[in-house]
């Protein structure tokens, strides 16, 4: 079995990661969400639900008995030391349902190109499990204006998500291609044709 080419995209809350995902699974390139998978460790059916209960407590639970993400995200993005917590619990699970989901595009799909979109890439470490990374970036007044759009975020609690990540100072020089996000969804496509022309012309 021929292993495919694993290309690491990334970029901080708001950059347009997640855009240029739905547009490589446009063009039919397999693209893993680790963000996805991480939503599967809060599901009370995955070990990492009581891992993750017994560490914040019976107040992240909603009126069903399910994990609150909102509950939760409140909880950690205002203590780093929490936050660390719950990425120490989650990104071993995320870790092995990445690589468990890798072998299986590789066997049942024989896809050359692999996708991993991780808002925590650079973090976790996970770019050095990498061929190349791609980083989505855009300038701070942009991803405000996004997060304001797209959950209703204040400037505060917009930058309070913004000052947990990475800058793009440390982020940016991990990057092998730096797709640029601060005009138009048509310019950002364009650049995202750019680089694949290239990466195919690799292959």
């Amino acid at each position: 079995m021929k292993h495919p080419l694993i290309i690491g995209l990334t970029g901080g809350i708001g950059s347009g990661k997640s855009t240029v995902a739905r547009m490589l699974e446009k063009r039919g390139y397999p693209v893993i969400d680790a963000d996805l998978l991480g939503h599967r460790v809060l599901e009370s059916s995955h070990p990492g639900f009581r891992e993750v209960l017994e560490a914040f407590g019976k107040g992240i639970l909603d009126q069903s008995g399910r994990i609150s993400r909102p509950k939760l995200g409140l909880l950690v993005f205002q203590d780093p030391q929490k936050l660390e917590t719950l990425n120490s619990i989650s990104h071993p699970h995320i870790a092995r349902m990445i690589e468990k989901e890798s072998l299986r595009l590789a066997e049942e799909r024989s896809v050359e190109i692999i996708f991993l979109e991780a808002a925590l890439l650079i973090e976790t470490g996970w770019q050095r499990k990498c061929h190349q990374v791609w980083i989505v970036n855009s300038d701070e007044e942009r991803i405000l204006e996004r997060l304001a759009l797209r959950n209703g975020s204040s400037p505060e609690e917009a930058k309070q998500r913004i000052s947990s990540q990475l800058s793009p100072g440390k982020r940016l020089p991990h990057a092998d291609f730096i797709l640029e996000n601060n005009g138009t969804p048509k310019e950002l496509e364009e650049r995202l044709e750019q680089v694949l022309e290239g990466l195919d012309e690799k292959i």
